[in-house]
């Protein structure tokens, strides 16, 4: 049996009974919702069905037994609720597991025996406060957690209160009135063009052609690493003088995980005609490599661009580890993700159109591309600006006795 009762002027109350408990105690469950279109709550008829709509849905999660009882819920029981019914649904499995461990190594022992319609404002910023002093570090190190820490906490803490309300677990969300705490930006590095041209001489003099089309491949094509090292024969689109990035590689817990590419799409790169050549006389040695190992390969029936000599892709790590040991030896003081924006800064100094350098950076949009990269576009507009200098009057030979501008009302 289910009904609904009118509690207010915008409030009602959706009842579903299911029988009686061993106990002989009626078994009810209730939702309380409030109406705030006032146009709605004029029109009884409009009413009544977006009521019986929505005691059909409450009817249908009490049944399917989904449905989570705000006052018996406490805050660790709702996670696991939480992370089956929404995080292992809408986060990447990357993401989701950072979250998890920071659920499990920070938030939940300190909001675990709090029932999570009672949690508000000020205890959530006193969590924070308590995050940032001596001693709230898992590592044993000195100090509290850093501030990027904090932020990807607060993150996780949004996601799941946003939850909450959505599923009307709270009615209010406690972390709308709470203000984001700061974060660090890393200091982006990157190569200038000659510096990226004596990289690019370096990697021929001093490189095997895997690990120099590896690193070419991430500089030319700004891939990251885990783009990288999927990328099979099949990826390449001679036609076009392009490469399809179409899946990604992660590292979780040191375990390397084939996904979908950040975006979640297939795209299509498109690469120098120079680059496209050296790819070609590198694919002919692939397969006369492969024809060579024959039974000891173990790649299966994927044909892994980059190897590790018997068919079997490399680990993104591994990418990071060689790269390290480059910088060590011979001093190139980049990170390998910078690679990465060296590309895009590249672009950007070249002026080229953002909306082109988001589509081939793979950026959800191209304000991401802005984000991250605003303070090269400003670079460069001023660059742009300095071009006029040549025009000052300093510069130019200008005679004192000169003619001058009269007002139109003078003449």
């Amino acid at each position: 049996m289910a009904s609904i009762e009118r509690r207010g002027k915008n409030s009602f109350r959706l009842l579903v009974e299911l029988g009686y408990d061993g106990n002989g105690r009626r078994i009810r469950k209730k939702r309380t919702i409030k109406v705030e279109d006032e146009s709605l709550l004029k029109k009884k008829k409009k009413l009544n069905d977006f009521l019986q709509g929505e005691l059909y849905k409450f009817k249908a999660e009490v049944e399917a037994g989904e449905y989570i009882s705000p006052e018996k819920m406490y805050f660790a029981d709702f996670i696991e609720e939480w992370k089956e019914k929404k995080g292992k649904k809408k986060l990447g499995i990357k993401t989701l597991t950072e979250r998890l461990n920071l659920l499990k190594n920070h938030i939940i022992p300190y909001f675990q025996d709090k029932k999570i319609d009672q949690i508000n404002p000020m205890q959530i910023v006193t969590f924070y406060d308590d995050l940032s002093r001596e001693g709230a570090r898992k590592d044993g190190k000195p100090g509290g957690l850093s501030p990027n820490t904090i932020y990807e906490i607060d993150k996780t803490l949004r996601n799941v209160f946003s939850t909450a309300k959505e599923w009307r677990v709270i009615k209010d969300n406690p972390m709308k009135e709470i203000e984001r705490p700061p974060i660090q930006k890393k200091e982006m590095s990157f190569l200038d063009q000659d510096q990226a041209s004596q990289l690019i001489i370096w990697l021929y003099e001093n490189l095997s052609p895997t690990w120099r089309m590896i690193f070419l491949t991430a500089l030319i094509g700004g891939l990251r690493r885990g783009e990288v090292v999927p990328l099979e024969l099949t990826d390449i689109i001679w036609e076009r003088n392009a490469l399809s990035i179409n899946k990604s590689v992660i590292s979780v817990n040191g375990k390397a995980t084939l996904k979908e590419t950040k975006t979640g799409r297939s795209d299509e790169l498109t690469m120098p005609q120079w680059y496209m050549d050296e790819l070609r006389e590198y694919v002919d040695n692939w397969e006369k490599e492969r024809e060579l190992i024959d039974d000891q390969w173990k790649g299966g029936n994927n044909q892994y661009l980059f190897h590790n000599g018997v068919g079997e892709r490399f680990h993104p790590q591994s990418i990071t580890q060689k790269w390290w040991k480059i910088r060590k030896e011979h001093g190139f003081n980049i990170r390998l993700h910078d690679l990465r924006h060296t590309m895009v800064t590249l672009l950007i100094e070249e002026g080229v159109n953002m909306r082109i350098i988001q589509e081939r950076a793979r950026h959800s949009s191209s304000r991401v591309t802005n984000d991250i990269y605003g303070h090269v576009s400003q670079k460069a507009a001023q660059s742009a600006a300095e071009k006029f200098d040549r025009f000052s009057p300093d510069n130019l030979s200008i005679s004192a006795n000169g003619p001058q501008l009269v007002p139109n009302s003078q003449k």
